[in-house]
C-alpha cells in the first residue's frame, strides 16, 4: 500500500525534534502491525488550500502509479485562516471551494481520508478553523469522504495546549504530535484501510508471474486484484518463487512470442501463506526455477487469496 500525505506544516511534523509528526507515527504503528507501507509526507510549510490544489495531482502522479495500491490522506486548513495584510490568506468561501474540488477530483482516482486542521493557541483564530472544520465535514459527508475532526478533541487536550504555548503558539513537539496521532490511528477512516488485509508479512508469500500483454490488459481491469481465466488449451496456471526466473520468461520468451504481443511483464504479488502451502513447490531446472502449479479450475479460489494488488516490477519489449 503506497500512501501521500498531503497538506501544510502539521503534515510535514513541523517543530517535532523526532521529525515524525503525526503521519510518521501512524505508519510506524501500522508497520509495526505487519502492513506493508510506502509513506509520502508531502506536506509543505505555510501551504494553503489554493495552493495544495494547484498541486496535489502532480505530487501524487509520480508516486501513486495506476496500478498500485495508492491511497490518499488530506490534511489543511489552518493557513487558510491566518492573517495577512488585513485580511484572511483564503477567503472562508474559497476554502470550502476548494476543498471540494481537490476531494471530489481525488475520490475519482484513490480512496481518499481527510483530516481536519488542528487549533491554535489564538482562541479567535481557533474558532474561524472550527467553523472551517464544521464546513469541511460537511463537504467531506455529501462526496463520501470519511473525515476526522481534530479541532474539538485537541481544543479539550491538555498535553496539546501546553505544547502550543510552550512552542510557536501553533505547533506542538512531540508529545503533542503524538497526541494527534493517537486520534487518527483510533479513527475507524483509518483502520478501515487496512480491515480486509489484516495479514503480515509472515502469513503471506510473495510470488512472480511473467505475462504477455493481452493478460497484462486484463489484469489492469480487474484493477490489479487479480488473474483472468485460463484458456481452454491452458490447465495449468504458472505463478514462481522467484523474480530472476520471471524476468527470463518476460525477458526471454514473452518479447519473442506473437500470442504475448512481443511484450513482457514481470509481476509482483502476495498470497496467503495458509492457502498457497497445499501445493507443493516443482523444480523444473535449476533452484531459482521453482513454480507452482495450479489448476485452472483453482485459479479463481487463488485470486481469492492474493493479499493486496499485483504489482509490476518490470516490462520488457523488443
Amino acid at each position: 500500500m503506497r500512501i501521500c500525505f498531503i497538506g501544510d506544516s502539521f503534515v510535514c511534523g513541523t517543530c517535532d525534534p523526532r521529525c515524525l509528526g503525526w503521519t510518521g507515527r501512524i505508519c510506524a504503528a501500522a508497520c509495526g502491525r505487519g502492513h506493508d507501507i510506502t509513506y509520502y509526507n508531502l506536506g509543505i510549510r505555510g501551504e494553503t488550500s489554493i495552493d495544495i490544489e494547484t498541486r496535489w495531482f502532480a505530487d501524487i502522479s509520480s508516486r501513486l502509479p495506476h496500478y498500485s495500491d495508492g491511497k490518499i490522506v488530506f490534511s489543511f486548513g489552518v493557513n487558510d485562516t491566518a492573517i495577512a495584510n488585513g485580511k484572511t490568506r483564503v477567503e472562508f468561501d474559497k476554502s470550502l471551494e476548494n476543498t471540494r474540488y481537490i476531494l471530489n477530483s481525488a475520490k475519482e482516482i484513490f480512496p481518499v481520508l481527510m483530516v481536519g486542521p488542528p487549533p491554535v493557541i489564538d482562541a479567535d483564530r481557533t474558532i474561524v478553523i472550527d467553523n472551517l472544520s464544521t464546513e469541511f465535514a460537511k463537504i467531506c459527508s455529501e462526496l463520501k469522504v470519511p473525515y476526522l475532526d481534530v479541532c474539538t478533541p485537541l481544543q479539550e487536550s491538555e498535553i496539546w495546549q501546553k505544547e502550543l504555548a510552550a512552542n510557536d503558539g501553533s505547533h506542538p513537539r512531540a508529545a503533542g504530535y503524538a497526541e494527534l496521532a493517537r486520534l487518527v490511528h483510533n479513527w475507524d477512516g483509518w483502520k478501515a484501510w487496512f480491515k480486509n488485509i489484516n495479514i503480515s508479512d509472515k502469513e503471506t508469500v510473495t510470488l512472480f508471474r511473467a505475462v504477455g500483454k493481452k493478460e497484462m490488459e486484463l489484469i489492469k481491469e480487474s484493477d490489479f486484484l487479480k488473474f483472468p481465466p485460463r484458456l481452454s488449451f491452458q490447465p495449468i496456471f504458472y505463478p514462481v518463487l522467484h523474480e530472476e526466473y520471471a524476468v527470463q520468461i518476460a525477458r526471454d520468451w514473452n518479447t519473442k512470442d506473437a500470442a504475448s504481443g512481443y511484450f513482457g511483464y514481470v509481476t509482483r504479488f502476495r498470497v496467503a501463506a495458509e492457502f498457497i502451502k497445499k501445493y507443493p513447490v516443482q523444480t523444473v531446472g535449476t533452484s531459482i526455477h521453482q513454480e507452482y502449479w495450479i489448476p485452472a479450475e483453482e485459479l479463481a479460489e487463488f485470486n481469492q487469496n492474493i493479499i493486496g494488488k499485483i504489482e509490476i516490477c518490470a516490462e520488457y519489449q523488443p
